[in-house]
């Protein structure tokens, strides 16, 4: 039944409380009749009574001379988010704006001189002068006017644009207008990391006509061309710095990347069982995790997990893949199969043979399939190896250990959900997500070029789910 919203104030409270009147009822009974209300509008009058009561308890930050300006506080949370999203495509004007000005100062003095010159005269720090240098001097030696003029038409933003720089220039990778289109349509982070899933078969075939020229007969997969580039480009440093700390910076390929990665979260599990790390914080315990391994003092058992398509009409694997959709090649495979342990992770449909019931803590087989299915993180992507099992219905309400009531949360997200209590969306047979905040609209469905979605792998006439999956120890003797 329809009701309207009246509001009053409580004493001592600047919360407003909505008073609820079914339609057709009036405080006096002698009234009858008339004009409906135009309850569109007096939902509206009472979204921006309660959006007010919230900015009146911000105080201090509210009051500040550019939210003042803006109005914030009287905004609905649809009309908050609707002035964000006109806000951040006028960053990315702006932003384009001043990329062109520093690549003219690169076409002037260099990308060294222009960096020393943001610093000196702007006050960035002397990393991100660096960075957005070279990303100006990339665009240019390029020729990526296009990511330019998106950027300037507030279609992509500066760490798109970032993306396409780095990755078009490779041969391997597709061109500028192919990730433009991706760019257009998904988040920039999403874009890097499945960038590989995208090729497209002239690729293949200038890739096949290199290999053929150096070594006749032979054939490079994109991912193997994308495994030896990041191995060229691997390097690691470690230096002491102003603030008298060590700072270790490495940059690693996909691969061996990965594998560390998985490592340090194991070790990390273990420091978290210590009785003196109960204050420390996650980054603290990552950092004793570190050292623990880097000085021998632990050695965890860490699995990398790996899927791929079953054709029940060949017998065989194919597209091979990381749990976060990262294409591997099918040499990768054979290497990281020869001592691998294989796990029978080839389930039902329902998950029935997954479903342990009222044990709290998911299994081996259980993690393995949520990081196939959720990819990782589902509200930050953050890898799988840092993310905890988390039941839908809680477990104290009486939530089973089922596939189908859990997800995959990293730390910081799950304090997150518990303290905030955001919905999760669980589309039947899909993959759980967050959903929007009460109040927001759900965000637009990507629309992506190719047709699929970044985060499946590439689209082969093989089964798609169930997933087989295999898992390469470091330690043979250890599970995940």
């Amino acid at each position: 039944m329809f009701t309207e919203l009246r509001f009053e104030h409580r004493a001592g409270s600047r919360v407003a409380v909505p008073e609820v009147h079914p339609v057709g009822r009036s405080d006096d009974p002698a009234e009858s009749g008339g004009d409906e209300p135009d309850w569109a509008e007096l939902n509206r009058e009472a979204a921006e009574v309660r959006a007010g009561a919230r900015g009146a308890e911000r105080g201090p930050f509210i009051e500040a001379q550019c939210a003042a300006r803006l109005g914030l506080e009287s905004l609905t949370d649809s009309d908050l988010l609707d002035r964000v999203v006109k806000l951040t495509a006028e960053r990315s004007r702006i932003e384009a704006e001043y990329l062109a000005a520093v690549g003219e100062l690169v076409s002037r003095d260099g990308a060294q001189s222009a960096a020393w010159q943001l610093r000196e005269y702007t006050r960035m720090n002397g990393a991100q002068a660096r960075s957005e240098a070279r990303l100006a001097e990339s665009l240019a030696e390029h020729s990526l006017g296009d990511t330019l003029d998106a950027l300037a038409a507030g279609e992509i933003h500066m760490s798109h644009a970032k993306v396409i720089a780095r990755e078009t220039p490779k041969t391997h990778r597709r061109g500028e207008s192919d990730f433009l289109g991706l760019c257009r349509a998904y988040p920039s982070d999403v874009v890097a990391r499945h960038s590989l899933a995208y090729e497209s078969e002239q690729v293949y075939a200038d890739l096949a006509a290199e290999a053929a020229a150096a070594t006749p007969g032979g054939t490079v997969e994109p991912a193997d061309a994308e495994l030896a580039l990041q191995r060229h480009q691997r390097r690691c440093s470690m230096r002491l710095g102003d603030d008298g700390m060590w700072h270790l910076n490495a940059d690693l390929d996909y691969l061996v990347g990965r594998q560390i990665s998985m490592q340090l979260a194991a070790a990390e599990r273990a420091v978290r069982q210590r009785d003196d790390s109960a204050e420390d914080t996650f980054p603290q315990r990552n950092a004793d995790a570190l050292c623990d391994l880097i000085l021998g003092r632990q050695r965890p058992g860490a699995s990398l997990v790996i899927a791929a398509d079953y054709d029940s009409v060949s017998g065989q694997l194919a597209n091979p893949r990381l749990d976060d959709g990262t294409p591997i090649s099918a040499n990768q495979l054979a290497e990281l199969a020869a001592d691998a342990k294989i796990l029978p992770a080839i389930f039902n449909s329902d998950w029935s043979q997954l479903a342990l019931g009222r044990v709290r803590s998911a299994s081996e087989a259980q993690r393995i399939i949520l990081a196939i299915r959720d990819g990782g993180c589902i509200a930050c992507a953050t890898h799988s190896e840092q993310c905890h099992a988390h039941h839908i219905d809680y477990f104290e309400d009486g939530g089973n250990t089922d596939i189908p009531n859990l997800a995959n949360l990293c730390e910081p997200c799950h304090l997150d959900h518990h303290q905030r209590h955001w919905p999760i969306e669980t589309p039947p047979g899909g993959r759980p997500r967050r959903a929007p905040p009460g109040g927001q609209p759900s965000p637009p469905a990507p629309t992506e070029p190719s047709g699929r979605d970044p985060t499946a792998s590439p689209s082969r006439d093989h089964v798609r789910l169930p997933d087989p999956a295999i898992t390469t120890d470091s330690d043979p003797a250890a599970a995940a």
